[in-house]
């Protein structure tokens, strides 16, 4: 599979998870990938597990909160591979809690992490893309809480909202210079980070079968389908798709109850 021959990217929070499955999925179709991970253990495993299926990635170890690590891995994948075509700003964490129940430590982290980190990918990726003269593309991603509002989640909703406004507005920016810039917007996916959260309920089995329940067809997401999701963004097969966003939660806003 070559929908991605001849592409550069970087993707942010690789170790695990969607970007695990972004990683290999890129490489697998013929991109060659800068993966950027705060965790040098799993991210150089990720990166080494592509390379091992016979794709091309590298680990850069950075966080995204750091700007120069951004810039760090914009330039390296410009050093290695010659380019920068496609950015993935992937790397996320999740904070729960009613507003009055917030910290300002949490709100500012999630902060930092989703909305700044997102804001300064975007912006040297553009600024890359612009001074070579090349067309590209930016994946951000989002939520369906990009739409909607849950319980319990009152500022992770408001950084997935607002991903999903910075994306709108690159995209008007930067249409001329060939720039196009989406959101994937999933759903629960099957990763770590929902492990993590059954396990911190009263009964983890239930907490399961609950959010399963909500979805039409009682399950939630892999995050490969959601990473297919991100290949055709970041191909040209989506030449013409841009300010938009590509919901992958099998349904689920669209339901009514």
């Amino acid at each position: 599979m070559t929908r991605l021959a001849g592409k550069t990217a970087v993707v942010t929070g690789t170790s695990r998870g969607l970007g695990r499955e972004i990683v290999l999925a890129f490489t697998r179709e013929g991109a060659r990938v800068v993966a950027l991970s705060r965790n040098a253990e799993a991210g150089a495993a990720v990166a080494a597990e592509a390379t091992a299926a016979g794709g091309v990635a590298v680990f850069e170890q950075g966080d995204v909160t750091c700007e120069a690590d951004i810039v760090r891995a914009i330039a390296r994948c410009e050093a290695e591979f010659g380019s920068l075509d496609v950015l993935v700003n992937n790397a996320g964490i999740l904070g729960e809690g009613r507003l009055h129940e917030t910290s300002n430590e949490q709100w500012n982290q999630l902060l930092a992490v989703h909305m700044t980190g997102t804001f300064w990918g975007c912006k040297h990726a553009v600024t890359a893309m612009r001074a070579a003269g090349r067309p590209g593309a930016i994946v951000n991603v989002g939520s369906i809480l990009s739409f909607t509002g849950d319980g319990y989640l009152a500022a992770y909703t408001a950084m997935k909202s607002g991903i999903l406004g910075l994306t709108k507005a690159i995209a008007i920016d930067y249409a001329a210079d060939g720039i196009r810039c989406n959101c994937v917007c999933p759903g629960d996916m099957e990763t770590p980070m929902i492990e993590e959260y059954f396990a911190g309920t009263e009964d983890a089995a239930a907490a399961r079968d609950e959010m399963e329940s909500a979805y039409p067809g009682k399950r939630i997401a892999h995050p490969r389908e959601v990473a297919a999701a991100v290949v055709y963004l970041a191909s040209d097969e989506a030449s013409f798709v841009s300010g938009t966003s590509l919901v992958v939660d099998g349904g689920l806003i669209a339901k009514t109850y």
